[in-house]
């Protein structure tokens, strides 16, 4: 790995993912086991017909493309090493699988099914499942403290959980595409992501 992060950091960024990946793995396989079928259809969203609205799979194809590409412009940290394959890589696509499954049933179909039974109309529904996304998400800033980029973290991760939250909608409350979006956009962007918030160096620069 070049200089742009040292041996310390990225251990430090390895124990991070390994211990959210674990966390996260152990409550899927507790869930999964719990009711195998029930899982794959009503939390994962899978279905004989999960592919057949090819509108929704192309705003999937959009949201992936559209956040990466805005992460990779909005944090060069995160463009220089896209292509880098490495043992954090490797946790980074553990921690891309686990974040996406779990987060998507969290912040998409447990709260805002919770809201439709509160009789809240689908743009509240959105509304708050983005910013309850945003303001998730821009905890993560503070492991350097750096709260000037706290707002643009929150804002952007609220964007990218409203988007969500729509697909959830158009894909008839399914979290099957939601998921499959989050976690290629993880699987893109980390362990890099990750590593520039526990390095401070969100540019080559720094």
């Amino acid at each position: 790995m070049s200089q742009i992060s040292n041996a310390k950091e990225q251990v430090k960024t390895g124990w991070i993912l390994a211990s959210i990946s674990i966390t996260l793995t152990a409550s899927i396989l507790f869930w999964y086991f719990g009711n195998p079928d029930s899982f794959v259809e009503k939390r994962i969203g899978y279905t004989p017909d999960v592919f057949s609205n090819m509108m929704v799979w192309l705003f999937t194809f959009f949201i992936i493309v559209g956040y990466v590409a805005y992460t990779a412009y909005a944090v060069p940290f995160v463009k220089e090493n896209l292509f880098r394959f490495s043992w954090l890589k490797v946790l980074g696509i553990w921690v891309a699988i686990t974040t996406g499954i779990m987060e998507e049933i969290v912040f998409r179909q447990m709260l805002m099914d919770w809201m439709m039974s509160l009789e809240l109309t689908v743009v509240w529904q959105i509304i708050g499942s983005a910013v309850a996304f945003g303001l998730a998400h821009g905890t993560w800033v503070l492991l350097r403290g750096e709260l000037k980029i706290a707002l643009p973290v929150i804002l952007s991760t609220t964007v990218l959980g409203g988007l969500l939250a729509i697909l959830y909608i158009v894909s008839g409350r399914s979290t099957f595409a939601p998921i499959i979006a989050h976690v290629l956009i993880n699987v893109a962007i980390e362990p890099w992501l990750m590593l520039s918030a526990v390095s401070g160096k969100w540019d080559k620069s720094k």
